[in-house]
């Protein structure tokens, strides 16, 4: 856990949950209707996760929550 609060992260734990629990970042946006594509999707994953979950820590307990 404590690798999480390293640079970068906040980008590590949202891009292993994009892939792990929706398949990859699209299907992530997708699944949440956010609206960015292609590259765009990068720039404001940050921003929508927050937007979403308040932070990337409730965005973490959300869908971890039933993992060991």
């Amino acid at each position: 856990m404590a690798e999480r609060f390293q640079p970068g992260g906040d980008a590590k734990v949202i891009a292993e949950i994009a892939r792990t629990r929706f398949g990859g970042f699209t299907e992530m946006f997708e699944h949440h209707g956010w609206p960015e594509r292609g590259s765009d999707m990068m720039r404001k994953v940050q921003t929508r996760v927050a937007e979403t979950y308040g932070s990337v820590r409730a965005f973490e307990a959300q869908f971890n929550k039933d993992r060991p």
